[in-house]
């Protein structure tokens, strides 16, 4: 599996800071990821994640832009942009703006000593540092039993199951993906391509439809 074997190490075994620092060294690369987002097989939206690199500085971009229509009515609406700003693999601040089908949603949270500090739709917010954000491209991701929502702001308790190797088609190619199952107060089915990114996710609708994130 190469660099994702390698990825997926970091996060099932205990992780140092200084294992943490080293995958955030090189992993992202430097690029941008496009999504198509389906929802029983029809094609609503898209969504694209930015890494960009100065340094040990780097900067990840989601932006997330959805709309569901029924004749010729739009019935949903969900528009998110994100921006967290990494320095030397710890997480200096993150930032979001989210129209929720017409509710409005700002997240503002900074480092402030080993404290995450700031507000969500302007009430205050304190969480720790090592809070990981819920945006799945970290390599740590599938270890953490907290994730940081980016949408309203809070911290989410998850069980994250393996599920382990499996044939999915990414870009017309069927390619061997390592699966993750995250339960709890944030449900995803996540699926790391074989450079170690995120090629899938699925995850329930509020209707109980599934939604479908596909790398394009």
């Amino acid at each position: 599996m190469g660099k994702l074997q390698v990825m997926r190490v970091f996060a099932l075994a205990p992780m140092p800071a200084t294992a943490t620092d080293l995958a955030l060294a090189s992993f992202p690369p430097a690029g941008r990821l496009d999504y198509k987002v389906t929802r029983q097989g029809d094609d609503i939206g898209t969504q694209s994640v930015e890494f960009i690199r100065d340094g040990d500085r780097l900067t990840v971009r989601t932006h997330v832009d959805i709309a569901v229509a029924m004749l010729g009515i739009t019935m949903f609406r969900f528009t998110h942009v994100a921006e967290e700003q990494w320095q030397g693999g710890r997480l200096m601040q993150i930032t979001s703006q989210t129209n929720d089908d017409g509710e409005p949603r700002k997240v503002d949270l900074r480092l402030d000593g080993d404290r995450l500090r700031g507000t969500y739709n302007g009430r205050a917010v304190d969480y720790p540092a090592s809070l990981i954000p819920a945006s799945l491209w970290h390599p740590a991701t599938v270890q953490q039993t907290v994730l940081l929502d980016p949408i309203k702001g809070r911290d989410r308790n998850v069980t994250i199951a393996d599920k382990g190797e499996e044939p999915i088609k990414v870009r017309g190619q069927t390619v061997t993906a390592h699966h993750y199952s995250i339960t709890g107060q944030i449900m995803r089915e996540i699926w790391y391509g074989p450079d170690g990114q995120v090629v899938q996710v699925r995850f329930p609708a509020k209707d109980g439809s599934q939604i479908n994130v596909l790398l394009r």
